[in-house]
């Protein structure tokens, strides 16, 4: 074991004198040409560094025989695997264990388990990976990884890793401490966006053995087009068999010494493709967690009612508020059967039903005004039909949430009006990573990318790679998660 260990010192010091010479250079090179030689000779000896330190565990004195969960061990031979590091590949001979009178067991690893390696790869290599994956399609994030670490796992094992991380990112979520310093008043909005995911028709394509090819990949891909012709959609078909994520928005405000507000302080994303219970029965958790109940709270969505009821479920002492945009666009809808598209009336119209809603009246108002503008809509005339409707509409809209719009209270009390934090959330948490071009996604995969968007847009990547290493090694299972597919319901025609 001396020899191994002096063999590894020897590796480490020519590495670092390679380095070394490469900086020491007799003639002038460009700075590109250096760098780029620089940086493999410093992943050279990063590999170096950690074969030796393998070695070194290895050469350690330890027990032939031990226990482990109870069954007893023997270190009876010698196993060589290669560990992914972000260095690069380095071989690894450590002894194993065979239990104790059971010739087929599995073979246990006590070193790989003292060093906490994942499934053939450093936990580090395997967050790194990870992290691209929750920002970057899986190959793009395989290949980003490869330009700085000259290395990438194969797309196997990228799935691997993905879904066991992945796994452990809810729970991290749910027990994450509450933020210091927060803000007095409480601050909640949901909403939901569409990730398409893969049907079963799809999956059992993919799923069918390859035929052998023939012919050039062009004609290939037609020849594939040809076999499945996509029949034409129906209304109430959806075009990217998409599947809601719903996505919850928590943040804090704090009252300025002049009165006013400032945040969103601490905000955090929270999101689901399970359910909308699901999603607000995890959005109470943290509420509570950081003063439901004790601070004064706001609540706001759009016109979902499936939200709504929601609401009035986890969060009836909240203060509702209806999205002040959402209701403007109502507004818009009814003056066009009014007025003409662009016109100046048409825009009056609107402002002085905007400033009405933003006046100590509010609601009662903007409804008693389109009341009288619908009854002089002729119930007879080209047209005249379907403004009715929607002006109806409008006005049924408005009657609903009659007192979920105190507007003016709210903004006397520098208090947010608008769901443009989770607006915003949506899109940079599912449709810049789960909306792609061609993406059709697995139902237990997307929840687990989503959650660790939620921990990348949180802040909170450094604070869950610190508690996986805590919890020591990450087991990465032997083969992906298989496959689910969903077939979205279709809408009302």
């Amino acid at each position: 074991m001396a020899t191994s260990i002096d063999i590894h010192e020897h590796a480490v010091q020519r590495a670092f004198d390679k380095a070394l010479s490469l900086a020491n250079g007799a003639t002038t090179r460009s700075l590109n040409e250096v760098e780029t030689s620089l940086w493999s000779a410093v992943l050279a000896l990063g590999r170096g560094l950690v074969a030796l330190y393998l070695a070194r565990v290895v050469a350690r004195p330890r027990s032939v025989d031990y226990v482990h969960d109870g069954a007893k061990f023997v270190l009876a031979e010698t196993a060589t695997i290669e560990i992914g590091t972000r260095f690069g590949k380095v071989v690894f001979d450590r002894p194993v264990g065979r239990r104790v009178g059971w010739r087929r067991a599995t073979c246990d690893r006590p070193v790989d388990r003292a060093l906490g390696v994942c499934g053939g790869f450093s936990l580090p290599a395997v967050l790194s990976v990870t992290r691209l994956c929750a920002q970057l399609s899986f190959a793009n994030a395989r290949a980003n990884f490869a330009q700085f670490c000259e290395w990438s796992p194969s797309q196997r094992s990228t799935l691997r890793m993905v879904d066991a991380v992945g796994a452990e990112a809810r729970p991290f979520l749910e027990g994450a401490p509450v933020p210091d310093d927060d803000g007095e008043i409480l601050v909640i909005q949901v909403d939901g966006g569409g990730a398409p995911h893969i049907d079963l028709a799809e999956l059992r394509l993919r799923q069918r053995p390859h035929a052998k090819r023939s012919g050039t990949a062009r004609h290939r891909r037609r020849a594939r087009r040809r076999a499945r012709q996509r029949p034409r959609r129906a209304k109430g078909d959806k075009s990217k068999n998409a599947k809601v994520a719903f996505v919850g928005v928590i943040y804090t405000l704090r009252r300025a010494d002049d009165g006013s507000c400032e945040g969103p302080i601490h905000k955090r994303l929270y999101a689901t493709f399970e359910s909308h219970a699901a999603v607000f029965k995890w959005l109470h958790h943290e509420a509570v967690k950081r003063g439901y109940g004790t601070k004064r709270t706001l609540f706001l969505a759009d016109g979902a009612e499936a939200i709504w009821d929601q609401q009035a479920i986890w969060f009836p002492e909240a203060e509702p508020c209806i999205d002040w945009v959402h209701i403007v666009e109502k507004l818009w809808a009814a003056g066009r059967c009014l007025h003409r598209e662009g016109s100046d009336q048409l825009a009056a119209w609107v402002g002085d039903r905007v400033r009405d809603l933003r006046a100590r009246s509010g609601a009662d108002k903007v409804i008693t005004t389109l009341s009288a503008a619908y009854a002089t809509i002729a119930k007879t005339g080209p047209g005249n039909k379907a403004k009715r409707e929607k002006v109806l509409d409008v006005l049924t809209h408005l009657s609903k949430h009659r007192h979920r719009m105190p507007y003016h209270a709210l903004r006397r009390d520098d208090l947010d009006i608008g769901t443009g934090a989770v607006e915003g959330a949506i899109r940079n948490l599912v449709r810049m990573r789960l909306d792609g071009p061609g993406m059709r996604w697995s139902r237990g995969r997307s929840e687990w990318v989503l959650h660790l968007r939620c921990i990348l847009l949180n802040g909170q990547w450094n604070d869950f790679a610190a508690h996986l290493a805590r919890r020591g090694a990450l087991q990465l299972a032997a083969t992906p998660t298989p496959t689910r597919s969903h077939q979205a319901a279709k809408r009302a025609a």
